[in-house]
């Protein structure tokens, strides 16, 4: 068994955690190679690995999966408690490293989605695509139509495209069902439907598109909450991806998307007295994990100064921490606090 170790190494976290992993292969004699700094997974031939290992937190995982490109399966190994991506933490690994390195493991296919404006290709997602204005508090208005019969025109914050996996992150937020993650289904979303438009599901098979686009502010288009494209085209395609995310998973200590999210809100605090702000940004970072203040901007659709107000807040109380960024000193990321 020959492993790959995908790391971040703008997470000083994972890479604190780092060695610990890398010693405990060594000394198992396991075949193994790391990510080089700034390389993406997907950056460098990958050929001969059974099994790429996405260390660190969620964020490493869809970073992993969004510049893989081959069929490889993922295993997400945690450096935190109760992350919803990575399967197993890192002690875990270490006890079950036996059976891993011996193939005794599932391996779960879960779909992804692509999206094009146009005819030009964004990069794929495992969660969710989100079209929203890209300024806070600005509306645009859009045409929703599935395997080309219009559903609606609305006017909103916006419109999320999710799939199962997604469904537990900002689309569940938002007012969506969650969805199990061998359904093949797409999720959409409206974000404060002005029309009242409700959350809907499509076969997996569908043709989503998106049309008719309209916002005084421009329009953007943000893949996995992290990443963000101007839209400047006349539409937007999306289905699903030809090739399915391949995870990894092992029986005994397997969780399903509503038992991970009991787990995470048991270990949140009660703040039934916090502003809304500072409750959403909370439940943001409970399903998407470490976030700069740029990536709840982008996925909260608040405004700058509601969601410094929100981050200040729940650092008084203790809920979060933040720390620098290594890719850049003058910005920070935030994480619940353990």
């Amino acid at each position: 068994m020959k492993f790959y170790v995908s790391i971040d190494y703008s997470d000083s976290e994972s890479k604190k955690a780092l060695p610990s992993l890398l010693k405990f292969l060594k000394e198992r004699r396991a075949k193994f190679s790391v990510e080089k700094k700034g390389n993406g997974s997907g950056k460098e031939e990958l050929k001969g690995f059974d099994i790429i290992i996405a260390f660190g937190s969620s964020f490493n995982v869809l970073r992993t999966f969004r510049d893989l490109k081959t069929d490889t399966p993922v295993l997400g190994v945690s450096i935190y408690e109760n992350e919803f991506l990575p399967e197993i933490t890192l002690e875990d690994f270490k006890r079950l490293f036996g059976r891993i390195n011996n193939g005794e493991y599932s391996i779960e296919r879960r779909n992804r989605l692509e999206a094009f404006v146009d005819d030009k290709p964004l990069p794929p997602v495992l969660n969710e695509f989100v079209v929203t204005a890209n300024k806070s508090a600005s509306v645009i208005s859009y045409s929703l139509y599935i395997d080309n019969k219009k559903m609606f025109k609305d006017e909103g914050d916006g419109i999320i495209i999710s799939t199962p996996t997604g469904s537990t992150g900002y689309s569940s937020s938002s007012g969506g069902p969650i969805v199990l993650n061998d359904a093949d289904v797409i999720e959409l979303t409206p974000l404060s439907s002005m029309q009242q438009n409700k959350p809907m599901i499509a076969n997996g098979n569908s043709l989503v598109t998106i049309d008719n686009l309209n916002s005084k502010s421009g329009i953007d288009i943000v893949c996995d909450g992290r990443f963000r494209y101007p839209f400047k085209g006349k539409r937007i395609t999306i289905r699903r991806h030809e090739h399915p995310a391949n995870f990894i998973t092992i029986n005994e200590i397997k969780k399903t998307p509503i038992e991970k999210m009991k787990s995470r809100e048991l270990s949140l605090p009660f703040i039934d007295d916090a502003p809304p702000s500072a409750k959403f940004i909370l439940k943001l970072l409970q399903y998407e994990g470490p976030l700069t203040q740029k990536d709840i901007i982008n996925l909260s659709s608040l405004q700058i100064r509601t969601v410094r107000h929100g981050i200040s807040y729940l650092k008084k109380k203790g809920l979060i921490e933040e720390n620098k960024t290594l890719r850049d000193a003058r910005f920070s990321i935030y994480r619940l606090k353990s």
